[in-house]
């Protein structure tokens, strides 16, 4: 058993795996009746990290099931070559392939932070193994970037996307896209509404209608700002809460695509549409993910036209909210890869904009 240990570590050196996690202690190292049962449990471990990596460290939120075949990985530590049955189970998942190819390729002249980032990649891919999903949506925040894939890695519907500035970051989640909403109201976040819009109300209640902003009691029923006395109220005895009305000045845009992971974050389109063209600055939310191509987004995960090219031109007044349910929820994982291949297969290493990278290699 020791032998096979071994030679899996050799191999899943090869995978960007640290292998050091893997060694046998030196108690155990002292007679074959405590080594064999110790390399035995290592291998196992080391099989479940080859097949199915392990879960990022900065992810939040995890909704999505989990499933780790027990048998296999027994089957595999018993079996006369561990190397056949991993080649047998190699991940299909054709990015994957590509970035080990590229790892071996450059692990002699990239800088440690390189290949760190590439193996926090490479782990993300063997992560996705876990689950059991025919297509799925990736949101890489320092790309700032969205891609459906399918389970060969074959990539669909990429844009860019604008996150989290690093004041207000984007978290690291997996959960699923449920329902679609059309002409959503912006329920403004507590923190936002004490912390931005309540001094502007405060110093002059008009900026309410300049924003087709409105506020609503604990029972969801509308407030004239004009019978409010704004002298007596703070952040710490505000009764009420901000909602925008829906529209085209709304800031989701006229799509919300409901999530259920972290609370108040969803993806949605966006009243500054012009900001995908104008600017590269793409990390300027309060932590929601705004689509470039909404319409598009909305039309393939509901699998039909609900939405037509003139939706936008239409922008009609006074909308109440409408939902759509999904035929099936839709996957996500908004993860955080600083190193990726982009679409042609080329190595990219983007900005840490978070500086999460740095806080892992000093841990």
């Amino acid at each position: 058993m020791s032998e096979k240990l071994g030679q899996t570590r050799r191999f899943a050196d090869s995978l960007g795996i640290d292998t050091a996690r893997y060694v046998l202690p030196a108690s155990a190292t002292q007679s074959p009746e405590t080594a064999e049962p110790v390399a035995a449990e290592q291998l196992k471990k080391l099989l479940v990290e080859l097949r199915y990596g392990h879960r990022p460290a900065d992810q939040s939120v995890s909704r999505l099931p989990e499933q780790v075949d027990t048998a296999w990985v027994n089957q595999t530590a018993q079996s006369d070559s561990v190397m056949t049955a991993l080649t047998a189970s190699a991940s299909p998942f054709a990015p994957y392939r590509a970035l080990v190819q590229q790892y071996n390729q450059i692990r002699n002249t990239a800088t440690p932070d390189q290949l760190r980032a590439v193996r926090e990649t490479l782990n993300f891919y063997r992560y996705l193994s876990r689950f059991d999903m025919d297509k799925f949506v990736v949101v890489n925040i320092p790309a700032a970037r969205l891609t459906v894939f399918d389970k060969e890695g074959r990539r669909d519907m990429p844009m860019d996307v604008i996150a989290g500035k690093a004041d207000k970051q984007t978290p690291r989640f997996n959960c699923y896209l449920t329902d679609i909403v059309a002409y959503p109201y912006w329920n403004v976040p507590e923190g936002i509404g004490l912390k931005e819009i309540l001094p502007k109300v405060k110093a002059n209640p008009d900026f309410l209608d300049s924003q087709n902003m409105e506020i609503l009691d604990a029972k969801n029923r509308p407030v004239d700002p004009y019978s409010v006395d704004w002298a007596t109220i703070s952040a710490d005895n505000f009764p009420y809460r901000f909602r925008q009305t829906s529209g085209c000045h709304n800031s989701l845009g006229l799509i919300k695509f409901t999530l259920d992971g972290p609370p108040a974050i969803y993806f949605h389109d966006t009243n500054a549409r012009q900001l995908f063209d104008v600017t590269k600055d793409r990390w300027r939310s309060h932590g929601c993910v705004r689509l470039e191509k909404p319409v598009e987004f909305a039309n393939y995960v509901l699998g039909q036209t609900k939405f037509d090219q003139g939706f936008y031109d239409r922008c009609l007044v006074d909308q109440k909210p409408q939902s759509f349910k999904l035929p099936k929820p839709f996957p996500v994982f908004v993860t955080y890869q600083i190193a990726d291949l982009d679409a042609s297969g080329k190595l990219v290493y983007y900005k840490d904009i978070y500086g999460l990278e740095k806080r892992l290699a000093a841990n």
